[in-house]
């Protein structure tokens, strides 16, 4: 039935509504290397009421489902996570809100139709010629401590044949807020209206009363397609379809042997990653896509993409396309079903598989190694280097991210994430809203490209060659004077390069947290201090940005930085534990002033300072851009990325893919 204030109205909600729950590692690694039995599994479900939101563990599950003995365990603390943090529902809140949208649409028909025609589904006189006009809920996170609202925007579709995702390039100067707070629908209601860069007023009411005293200014709306707003060329998908469709996601190839996922809010996931047999990585998982964008109390807004998943608004990946010719295709679990307008309606009693994830062997462009000898007539010799490429395609509303893990002969791991699709477009009318040109981009005389980022966070849980036991060093390259040496002639202390080694003893902010400066270059590794090679070096993987990478540019105490806290760093180190298994949470995206109790929060994480050398670490990553909106992201952005690579730092005593033993 319909939500409301009851007590007993619960109901399970958001991208982690149902999922695997983690077992305790320790366990895991026991089972994986054949030292102990299976460890039971079990389910995390989020339960949202009245009261507030309730996490948990259901199980155990057997045979794929809930066994008779099954019972559920409660792992969160009452009052810890309100009930204004609730997770996002992207069709449950709008179905809700339609009937507020549509008393409010009533009350300014003249002016809606004045402006935008005969587009709007709820009046007499809709012409679907002329197109038509739908919302998108959006969260807003600048509002006080203990609210929670909605900014419901407006996109203007075209008619056919125009494919409606040109609508993200059509927006509408109109915009409501809707106060979200109590836990009875009912109650819902209306705080806020802008029209034509004018207001905010605090009702549609109010806002006609001025525009019957000649107050309220219509303004033009362009109803132009072409070119600009849709693709004209496209690369046919492969007729044959998808072929060598996989059952799990076990992987072995060449030195690399890994298991690969993708989880429900938080996407792409390889897991007890083996070179040539030693485990490198117990989990490497995708956290998270931050998109911040500029703007005003209407316009400026931000989203936690994996609080909206990361996985299940997305499509099977099209060979041709998304993957080439040979790959093999991992099946997901998916419990959303996507409307048309890009809604979807949540049910995890109703789940189906897809194929979002594709597996490939791939000769690069480049080699590994190259010389050419100085000979007459010279010689040159090299090797071309070859991987394993795990691709995942996860789509947002308007952007996808295209994320590459590379995993190579040399073993080398190369992460990289690409920013593609339409760009989430503001109309700009320089009578109505002027001050959009310090946030935007003008592409177009009516349409405004506002600057935002896009910064994305991985997890690496590294265990060195199966040894859990591990410590963080910083290399560290510096340039000092040398002692009882000068410059050739002259009195002045000679100046040279040099490398300062240092084990960070302890997590915390400004202690295990890193942003890489190209003035002060750094090598961060992850090593084992006590397996050491014949030259005295610890085995070890280094952590190396791959691109350019910018972290948040927002202050420290903003709202959007305090909710998501990891948009700081490029790294950050911290003990692993069990219950600190994501850097956030699904409920991040309400009330940005207020932090949820005991939640995954990468901050409070590194807040109890636990010592970190010869422990069990785990390496926080991330890396994005600022995107600055160009006329050439018309119609669609030309993908763009940032990336890093977990790099094999002296875990070899030379390069392992200049000689045999194996060829692929």
């Amino acid at each position: 039935g319909m939500r409301n204030a009851s007590k007993d109205c619960l109901w399970i909600a958001g991208p982690s509504a149902v999922e695997l729950l983690i077992p305790p590692k320790t366990d895991s690694v026991a089972y994986l290397d054949g030292k102990g039995p299976k460890p039971p599994r079990f389910a995390r479900v989020t339960a949202v009421g009245p009261a507030g939101v309730d996490e948990y563990r259901v199980g155990p599950i057997e045979g794929g489902k809930m066994a008779a003995r099954a019972t559920a365990k409660q792992l969160t603390n009452k009052g810890d996570i309100p009930y204004v943090k609730r997770p996002t529902e992207n069709s449950a809140d709008s179905l809700i809100g339609e009937g507020i949208v549509n008393r409010t649409f009533k009350i300014m028909e003249p002016v809606l139709v004045a402006s935008f025609g005969n587009v709007f589904p709820q009046f007499a006189g809709f012409d679907p010629k002329e197109g038509s006009v739908d919302q998108i809920f959006r969260n807003d996170a600048l509002g006080p401590p203990g609210q929670r609202a909605d900014i419901l925007i407006f996109q203007w579709f075209p008619p056919a044949p125009v494919r409606p995702e040109a609508a993200w390039l059509h927006p509408l100067p109109l915009t409501i807020k809707l106060n979200s707070t109590s836990s009875d629908p009912a109650q819902w209601a209306v705080s806020a209206v802008w029209f034509c860069g004018q207001g905010p007023f605090n009702s549609a009411a109010e806002l006609m009363e001025s525009h019957k005293h000649g107050g309220i200014r219509i303004c033009p709306f362009s109803k132009e397609t072409g070119i600009w707003d849709v693709p004209q060329r496209v690369t046919p998908k492969d007729p044959a379809g998808r072929q060598n469709l996989e059952t799990n996601g076990g992987v072995a190839w060449g030195p690399w042997n890994f298991t690969v996922t993708q989880r429900p809010s938080t996407g792409a996931a390889l897991l007890d990653v083996r070179f040539r047999g030693e485990r490198v990585l117990y989990e490497l998982a995708l956290q998270d896509a931050f998109a911040a964008y500029s703007g005003n109390e209407k316009t400026q807004f931000f989203y936690s993409d994996a609080a909206w998943s990361l996985s299940q608004l997305s499509a099977s990946l099209e060979p041709g396309v998304d993957c080439p010719e040979g790959a093999h295709y991992v099946p997901v679990t998916n419990w959303f079903h996507i409307l048309p307008g890009g809604t979807a309606v949540a049910d995890p009693t109703n789940p189906r598989e897809f194929y979002p994830v594709c597996v490939f062997e791939w000769t690069e462009d480049h080699t590994i190694w190259r010389h050419m000898q100085n000979s007459n007539p010279p010689d040159v010799r090299g090797l071309v280097r070859k991987t394993v490429v795990v691709r995942s395609i996860a789509t947002v509303g308007n952007y996808d991210y295209i994320t590459d893990i590379k995993l190579r002969e040399d073993g080398e791991i190369e992460l990289k994430t690409r920013f593609a699709g339409f760009i989430e477009a503001r109309h700009f009318d320089p009578k109505g809203n002027p001050e959009e040109m310090n946030f935007s981009t003008i592409i177009r005389p009516d349409l405004a490209g506002p600057v935002h980022s896009h910064l994305v966070n991985w997890k690496a849980d590294f265990d060195i060659a199966g040894v859990r036991s591990n410590a963080f060093q910083t290399i560290k390259v510096k340039a000092g004077p040398l002692k009882n040496s000068n410059f050739a002639g002259t009195q002045e202390p000679m100046i040279s390069k040099y490398l300062e080694r240092e084990y960070v003893e302890r997590e915390g902010i400004g202690k295990s947290t890193f942003v890489a400066a190209p003035q002060h270059p750094t090598v961060w590794s992850v090593v084992d201090r006590h397996a050491t090679s014949a030259a005295g070096n610890p085995r070890g993987y280094a952590i190396a940005l791959a691109s350019w990478s910018n972290t948040q540019v927002l202050p420290d105490d903003h709202p959007f930085t305090r909710a998501v806290p990891l948009t700081k760093y490029h790294l950050a180190i911290t003990k692993h534990h069990d219950d600190e298994y994501r850097s956030t949470s699904p409920y991040v995206q309400y009330d940005g002033a207020e932090t949820v109790k005991n939640t995954q929060d990468l901050d409070r994480f590194l807040s109890d300072g636990e010592a970190i050398i010869d422990e069990d670490i785990v390496a926080w990553i991330g890396v994005g851009r600022e995107h600055i909106v160009r006329q050439e992201d018309l119609p669609l952005v030309s993908n763009f990325g940032a990336g890093f690579s977990l790099v094999p730092w002296n875990f070899f005593t030379q390069n392992v893919a200049a000689s045999p033993p194996w060829e692929a």
